[in-house]
């Protein structure tokens, strides 16, 4: 049926269009060459409707036709400009066949020319497009594209920047991103100045597809709504159309299913918009075509009268049946798209709240499951330090030591597994500070000699002098990816090298492109087990039981996703593995760099720890005897309230130079008692103790008005639970001189 109604609307287009050719045909024969250069230039300035395309295709063709009556040179640039035209048309309507086939005839024409660079360009262009969008053949485009941007120099300033807009398309489909995001960086620039609203929108939207492309998904969002934004605002409704028809995929894809719904109700109603414009304009070109056959008629001869009557009736009524059909067409159209519309809303709604139950079943599951296994195993952590440090003799402390390690390695198999549900959920964002990427370098390197040499293993750092030493990044992710790396290396290696390497640096105005390779010289990983390597739970060898949960490289090649690289490998079992990256930063410029890494080393050593008192608000026995025997070993004197409301009460009547709060008790929770002393009392520093790391919690800590100095995650390591204590305490100091 729907065939049966698309033939019947061609059939009227080119009955209208044989009409309108008989009536100026002999209009079109009496013009000069200029005149009809001019009339091939209106063509193309107005072929935004089905309408205008149809009289489009019918003037150019009669164009075509009397272009012989010119000298050769004449006769060939008219050819080969109306040829090129006609593949536009066929291209505006996904005929990329006949498109193609027009473009081949207009480059034809163009080459027996000398004189008509813009025009051969816009052809080779042209075809391009062809290929890149009707024929998937991005390596035909690009070559194509290549060359004549290459020759590019002497055409005007909007012809090379569309030109660059397409070539940046097309390195964005080969995968090129750096050239095709600095390609539409000079693009964008132009055409806000130049206040060309339909190529900003398609530039934006090449950035939304470039982000898509890149897996940056909240950037690709706001590209995309800014795209369709100025097609909206400018009334380009087709174009809209298209922007919203990538944005919704994009939703679709990250499983945003709620928000794809109502980017597809604003993509029918332009399709509705659009729809109802071509009809007005329908309507608009059938009363011009009603004066031009009132002029004709006053100038044409008494014997011809009758026959322009004749045909004038007959163009009426055709022109009825048009609108008539346009009538049919929209109205079943419309209506299939409502039921269709009102079933794709019934199954996004019913998706929707599956979603939202799943989310709020997983984030309440993460939160309690962080918080009920890492508060028993605080106090095992704690409490095996404490003894490893007591008990002296070889035999029992063999066993504490053995306890304390299977106490950690519980723990790191517990946060690999959070880890991985965060990311899944997209809670982890990465932050953005200024670091020394040379020190964390060292840094790593030192923590793992240790365990290296255990191994019998040599731990190497080869660190390029040309990478600059201070950039804008988030340390703590990427510090997390050598050391899963460097780990993973260091369990599949006895007796051999393990090499970390930060090479190959490409400096760009403030931005850095720095390769990252950590190799060794182990066991290997075999073959076919290198394709799977990075899934979750997957393992190179089930059999052997140092393998782990295989969550470690999974967690890698998320966070190197995160950071906007494509991690890869290559091994050869019985010589080694070699892990490879590459990661694009921004440079910090600024001389000077206020990081908290840099006050931490800046602040002032506590000489007498014993003339500090520390208040423990803990309600679980257990850890509050592992807390007060941490402090102990580093002379802090500490007291213990069981909740928050004894808190409240013990500050009143003492002074506590710190506080260690639990944000999980009963009667009241380390929240509410925070804010109640801050009312108080502004000046003592208070540190969250959560064994909770979900994003909301950590969210809520860091709020200016939460009245948190600071936070850690239970368990904690020794070190930093010093550290942060020693840095909050000083800063206090600090204030007061």
């Amino acid at each position: 049926m729907k065939i049966v109604k698309i033939k019947k609307h061609y059939i009227c287009l080119l009955c209208i269009s044989f009409l309108y050719s008989v009536v100026y045909t002999q209009q079109y024969e009496e013009m000069s060459f200029t005149e009809l250069e001019n009339a091939i230039i209106h063509t193309e300035d107005h072929l935004n409707s089905t309408i205008r395309r149809a009289n489009g295709i019918m003037i150019i063709e009669t164009i075509i036709d009397i272009s012989e009556k010119f000298n050769p040179k004449q006769e060939y640039y008219l050819k080969g400009y109306s040829y090129n035209l006609l593949g536009k048309i066929h291209f505006s309507t996904k005929d990329y066949k006949e498109a193609l086939k027009n473009y081949k005839i207009a480059e034809l024409f163009v080459k027996e020319l000398e004189g008509f660079q813009e025009l051969s360009i816009d052809i080779n262009n042209n075809i391009a497009l062809v290929y890149i969008n009707g024929f998937n053949k991005p390596k035909k485009a690009l070559k194509r594209i290549k060359h004549i941007y290459e020759k590019s120099d002497d055409l005007n300033e909007n012809s090379q920047h569309i030109l660059a807009l397409n070539l940046a398309n097309i390195y964005i489909k080969t995968k090129n991103y750096n050239k095709a995001y600095h390609l539409l960086e000079k693009c964008k620039k132009y055409f806000i100045n130049q206040q060309q609203p339909s190529k900003l929108a398609t530039t934006y939207t090449s950035y939304g597809e470039y982000y898509y492309r890149k897996k940056k998904y909240s950037t690709a969002i706001k590209y995309y709504e800014l795209a369709a934004t100025i097609a909206e605002k400018n009334q380009l409704f087709r174009q809209a159309m298209t922007i919203y028809k990538k944005y919704e995929d994009l939703l679709v894809k990250i499983g945003r299913e709620d928000k794809a719904y109502l980017i597809l109700k604003k993509y029918t109603k332009h399709h509705q918009t659009a729809l109802e414009i071509e009809k007005l304009e329908a309507e608009q070109y059938k009363k011009q075509l009603i004066v031009s056959e009132e002029k004709n008629t006053i100038e044409t001869q008494k014997a011809q009268q009758s026959k322009t009557i004749s045909i004038f009736t007959v163009s009426l009524l055709l022109l009825c049946l048009i609108l008539f059909c346009f009538f049919i067409y929209n109205h079943r159209k419309t209506k299939i798209l409502g039921k269709s519309l009102a079933l794709r809303n019934k199954q996004l709604k019913i998706s929707k709240e599956k979603s939202d139950h799943l989310a709020a079943v997983k984030t309440k599951f993460i939160s309690t499951v962080s918080h009920e296994l890492r508060t028993p195993l605080y106090g095992v952590v704690g409490l095996s330090s404490i003894l490893m440090e007591r008990i002296k003799d070889e035999e029992n402390h063999k066993f504490i030591k053995l306890m304390k390690f299977s106490a950690d390695h519980l723990l790191n198999l517990i946060n690999d597994v959070l880890q991985v549900s965060k990311m899944e959920s997209y809670e982890i964002l990465l932050d953005k500070s200024t670091y020394d990427i040379k020190n964390l370098a060292d840094d790593i390197k030192n923590s793992f000699e240790y365990q290296a040499d255990k191994n019998g293993n040599t731990l190497h750092l080869n660190f390029d002098p040309n990478i600059p030493n201070l950039l804008i990044g988030d340390s703590v992710r990427l510090s997390q990816i050598f050391i899963n790396l460097i780990s993973n290396a260091n369990k599949f290696t006895k007796n051999g090298n393990i090499w970390l390497n930060f090479v190959n640096p490409v400096i760009t105005d403030n931005t850095v492109q720095i390769t990252f390779e950590i190799k060794d010289d182990g066991r290997g990983i075999p073959l076919d087990k290198q394709d799977i390597i990075f899934d979750k739970f997957s393992q190179a060898n089930s059999k052997d039981h140092t393998t782990g949960t295989g969550l470690g490289l999974h967690i890698v090649k998320n966070l190197v996703d995160l950071h906007g690289g494509d991690i890869k490998i290559k091994s050869t079992p019985g010589q080694g593995s070699t892990f490879y990256f590459t990661i694009s930063f921004e440079i910090d410029t600024v001389s000077e760099v206020n990081t908290t890494a840099n006050n931490t080393k800046n602040c002032i050593s506590l000489l007498n720890t014993k003339e500090y008192n520390i208040l423990i608000v803990e309600d679980n026995k257990i850890n509050q005897i592992v807390t007060q025997n941490i402090l102990k070993t580093k002379g802090y004197y500490s007291e213990i309230a069981d909740d928050g409301l004894i808190a409240i009460e013990m500050v009143k009547e003492k002074k506590y130079d710190l506080i260690l709060m639990d944000l999980n008790m009963p009667n009241m929770g380390g929240m509410e008692s925070t804010k109640i002393i801050r009312e108080f009392n502004s000046d003592v520093p208070i540190i969250a103790l959560t064994a909770s790391d979900t994003q909301d919690t950590i969210k809520s800590i860091l709020n200016v008005d939460s009245g948190f100095s600071d936070f850690m995650r239970k368990p904690y390591k020794s070190e930093e639970f010093f550290r942060k204590i020693e840095l909050n305490i000083t800063s206090t100091i600090s204030k007061a001189s």
